[in-house]
């Protein structure tokens, strides 16, 4: 007995090993595991649009549309390695009905689902709970790739005397900028047209790219005098293909082209080259700067991306005459001249002269993001698209957060920790995602052909839902009606009626997962089948750090190119239901009149209870109970009832009210100090804020909240004290170390 208790605690800390302010997720999995039943997820996906721009960890960008690759909704196993460093080993694509959009002061901005968390001064911060005014991280700088993007094979279509291009560099990279701009294509021949003063200057240089690309010059000048046009036209059969295959689509829809978006930045500096050229005017007025407009708004935040390789900060600026991007600062101008530049000897002349007037005249702070990853800025607005769209969502182990548009986004793909369980149980696997177009084949198996030929109803199970041990379906309750009839009595009787046949499935445990709790009643009773329910939040900002360090822990350990690492079995499903008898003979007598006096409370504020849950979590506080290594139930365990019996949300946070007064456990003392903590958060935000505002007002405020923090730092010793309990002094003395902080602030403005 005691070797498999040991067992049991080896097994939840090497399943939360991973993963940092996870640990209620993991015990309610082991809860469920425990007492063999089933247990639902609930947390809407957090979901960016197709057209959101990505990093991997070399730098190399993408929109993650075209790394989803036209895949319609499901998850699929990936192996992308994401910036910041991780590696998202699932795709999630989903549709959605609305999204929220984000827009920062720079121009950042993202389409989200509502609950998708982007990090904030205050922590991870689901957009709909963002305000203008509110402090996103934006990156100030990204990595870039080393290696150059090799061009397709087109072999078949060099002409003679001309060179075989194989490598992107940053000559065709700026030959993609012009035909951006100017370019259009037949078939065996491109065509650049330019007004007859761009010509004079950038037909030169556009015949001396093409030159230099192919090697010869196939390029003659076409004049219209009537249009004041002159037509540059590259007769190339080759050409015409090769930039038929590297921008044509990305043209169509407005984005940098993907060639580029993967190139080193040197290669990226000759295509920004080529469009800042033709599209930007150099400006000093009471700063000097450097403005691109006059294209569409999609492109501009491509190259407001691409910017971030030189450690370019740059801002996207709404007007009445359309969008336009602004580079100023000394140190994002003077990067700009060294790094990207113009072709023309005049721009570049004047921005030197800008830069030279910046240094003498300007105490510059704006733009000075040297030596800075990352800087906050304000949220400037939030609105929302009504509207059905795909959306996409990595899970990525460890950090759960990636690169979106220039802000840092977390992932909350609630799977995880279920299949890590069934790994270190060495148990049989299955995970899916559910819509209502799903089949019945895609998670039962399909139908023997062969054996249907002969007169026989037989699926072919193997890999499937009725052969695993362990499952996880998202998006569970979106099934359609044949799939949801199928799982109820599966998930009652773990017997699967399929025609004429009765499958016994050896299925432990079902974990599902929704965006929502169901509102229709047909679905109510399959959503009463699973006995424990959790709400998913995102990683406070208390374990930023921790999750850092554990991520950089883990690469090392797992290696970004290695697989040469191998989780190694914890326990086995036969020891599972050695613990699972355990449970089961759990001396519960102590607790069961608290117990029912604890529905009671419940049912009369509101709470209803089925008859089915009642019995159920006895289970689940007998579960409860062995986790902390007692063959007799406390009333500690009863905290375990809110796993059980909150519907929703808002029912949650009843049950946790009526818990903390009920039940004379550390849950009291803990769940009031963690509300302390919020409120202290937001004083330290709210004084942080102010602290350089001269305001008689502010200092009288000021004065105010420090008698208040003197009194709660009383109120918190009084606590720990009457707990007596080392968890609550824990918390309690992170909280006053808190306080003092506030107070140091505070102290420096009004003595």
């Amino acid at each position: 007995m005691k070797d498999l208790i040991t067992g049991l605690r080896v097994f939840l800390e090497r399943l939360k090993e991973p993963f940092v302010g996870r640990d209620e997720e993991a015990k309610v999995v082991v809860l469920t595991l425990l007492s063999r039943e089933h247990c639902t997820f609930i947390g809407e996906p957090g979901c960016v649009t197709g057209d959101t721009i990505i990093s991997d960890a070399e730098g190399r960008l993408y929109y993650i549309d075209d790394l989803a690759n036209s895949r319609t909704p499901g998850i699929y196993p990936i192996n992308f390695p994401v910036y910041p460093l991780a590696r998202a080993t699932e795709l999630h694509i989903y549709d959605v009905p609305s999204l929220i959009e984000i827009t920062s002061d720079l121009g950042y901005s993202i389409k989200a689902t509502y609950n998708h968390p982007v990090l904030t001064d205050r922590g991870w911060v689901e957009v709909r709970n963002l305000r203008p005014g509110d402090r996103i991280l934006t990156l100030a700088k990204l990595p870039s790739p080393k290696s150059l993007v090799n061009t397709p094979e087109l072999k078949d279509y060099v002409e003679e005397g001309l060179n075989n291009v194989v490598l992107v560099n940053d000559v065709l990279a700026e030959l993609l900028g012009f035909f951006m701009v100017y370019g259009s294509l037949g078939s065996d021949y491109v065509d650049f047209t330019l007004d007859r003063f761009s010509s004079l200057v950038l037909g030169l240089e556009i015949r001396r790219l093409v030159r230099e690309v192919l090697g010869s010059d196939v390029c003659r000048d076409i004049v219209f005098n009537e249009k004041d046009l002159v037509l540059v036209r590259c007769f190339s059969k080759y050409l015409s293909k090769l930039l038929t295959i590297l921008v044509f689509n990305d043209v169509q829809r407005s984005r940098i082209p993907r060639c580029v978006l993967e190139s080193p930045k040197n290669v990226s500096a000759g295509f920004l080259r080529a469009l800042f050229e033709v599209y930007s005017e150099l400006r000093f007025d009471s700063h000097g700067f450097i403005q691109l407009k006059n294209l569409d708004l999609s492109l501009i935040k491509g190259i407001q991306i691409l910017l971030l390789r030189h450690g370019i900060t740059s801002r996207i600026i709404s007007s009445g005459e359309g969008y336009f991007l602004e580079i100023s600062g000394y140190e994002n101008l003077l990067k700009f001249y060294d790094e990207v530049g113009f072709i023309s000897t005049e721009k570049m002349e004047k921005l030197k002269n800008i830069i030279k007037l910046y240094k003498e005249l300007i105490n510059d702070d704006e733009g000075r993001t040297s030596g800075r990853d990352y800087i906050f800025d304000l949220v400037r607005d939030v609105r929302v698209i009504s509207n059905y769209v795909r959306v996409y969502d990595f899970y990525i182990p460890y950090t759960h957060m990636f690169f979106t548009n220039g802000i840092l986004s977390h992932n909350t793909a609630k799977s995880a920790l279920v299949r890590r369980a069934a790994e270190l149980l060495n148990a049989r696997f299955f995970k899916y995602l559910l819509t209502k177009f799903t089949e019945p084949a895609e998670i039962f198996g399909p139908l023997d052909i062969k054996a249907l030929h002969d007169g026989k109803y037989v699926r072919i199970t193997r890999g499937k839902l009725p052969e695993a041990d362990i499952a996880f379906l998202d998006e569970i309750f979106k099934a359609n009606s044949a799939i949801l009839n199928a799982l109820n009595t599966l998930l009652q009787e773990r017997i699967l009626y399929d025609g004429y046949n009765e499958i016994r499935v050896p299925l432990w445990s079902l974990f599902g997962a929704s965006n929502e709790v169901p509102d229709d009643p047909e679905i109510e009773a399959f959503y009463d089948r699973f006995t424990l329910r959790h709400f998913v939040r995102p990683v406070s900002e208390d374990l930023w750090r921790d999750l850092l360090d554990k991520s950089w822990r883990f690469e090392i350990i797992y290696s970004l190119d290695s697989d040469s690492y191998v989780e190694g079995k914890v326990l086995d499903i036969s020891q599972l239901r050695e613990l699972y008898q355990m449970v089961l003979n759990v001396d519960l007598s102590s607790v069961k009149s608290k117990l029912v006096k604890l529905l009671a409370v419940l049912e009369s504020r509101g709470i209803h209870i089925t008859d089915r849950r009642k019995g159920k979590v006895l289970k689940v506080i007998a579960a409860h109970s062995l986790i902390n290594g007692r063959n007799v139930a406390t009333e500690d365990d009863l905290i375990a009832v809110k796993y059980v019996v909150a519907r929703d949300l808002e029912e949650l946070e009843k049950v946790n009210t009526i818990l903390s007064e009920e039940l004379k456990t550390p849950y009291r003392y803990l769940r009031e100090l963690n509300e302390i903590k919020a409120n202290v958060k937001e004083i330290l935000n709210y004084v942080s804020s102010l602290r350089n505002v001269e305001s008689r007002f502010v200092e009288m405020r000021f004065r105010e909240i420090y008698r208040d923090l003197e009194i709660t730092k009383e109120r918190i010793i009084s606590l720990v004290i009457e707990s007596g309990n080392k968890d609550v002094e824990k918390l309690g003395n992170e909280v006053i170390g808190l306080i003092d902080s506030v107070i140091e602030l505070i102290r420096g403005r009004i003595t």
